[in-house]
């Protein structure tokens, strides 16, 4: 049976509440419907299959929507711990500028864009701060800057990786969600196609139900 194209998932869930309510609630088109054999257990089962939708649907949207949250930090986060690494950086170069076998320990000349791997070069410069405490803490780099920077990038691996888990949570409750739909889909392309001709002597039943009747 060809199936009708929705343009959005609400018109699709309206449409199946009205055949729902209506083929349940109006009497005529109730008895209509059951003398094809629609009983009471098919429209529970259309209920079913709607209650489900929409469940799965609210938790596709729960999930992308804490995904969203989590990148938005992910990103304030990224930007806060480079300025405050570059920053760091500028300390280092300053105090060693006349040092540059010293200061070449640091690693601290060429920064990649990318994350994965400026983090890596961060963690491994902070490393080097530490050892270099006494002479870099009057500067600026005190233990405890240095504590809160390395928190810092330890945050944004979490964060990456909450992030991640959250995208394939996202993705699993998407896929549920259309397979769900597309078992409900299946369910109203079968009550359209006997409503049609359980009520096709009466048009204005089947417009009740929403739908269209030609001239």
């Amino acid at each position: 049976m060809k199936r009708k194209n929705y343009e959005s998932i609400s018109e699709l869930f309206a449409q199946a509440e009205t055949y729902l309510k209506n083929g349940m609630e109006h009497e005529e088109i109730k008895k209509k419907l059951s003398q094809k054999g629609y009983k009471q257990n098919i429209f529970l089962e259309g209920e079913a299959l709607l209650t489900e939708c929409k469940l799965l649907h609210h938790q596709k949207n729960t999930m992308y929507g804490e995904k969203s949250e989590l990148s938005s930090l992910y990103q304030t986060q990224v930007e806060e711990a480079r300025s405050t690494f570059l920053d760091h950086v500028a300390i280092v170069k300053h105090v060693y500028r006349k040092d540059p076998i010293r200061l070449s320990k640091f690693n601290a000349t060429k920064f990649s864009k990318k994350v994965s791997e400026w983090t890596l070069q961060a963690i491994y410069f902070y490393d080097k701060v530490e050892e270099h405490a006494e002479a870099l803490a009057p500067q600026g780099l005190s233990s405890e800057e240095t504590a809160q920077a390395k928190a810092m990038i330890a945050a944004i691996s979490d964060l990456r990786h909450r992030r991640m888990q959250k995208k394939g949570e996202a993705e699993e409750a998407t896929s549920s969600r259309n397979a769900s739909i597309k078992a409900l889909k299946v369910w109203m392309s079968d009550f359209r196609y006997v409503a049609r001709m359980a009520l096709r002597d009466n048009p204005q039943l089947l417009e009740a139900l929403g739908m269209v009747v030609k001239a």
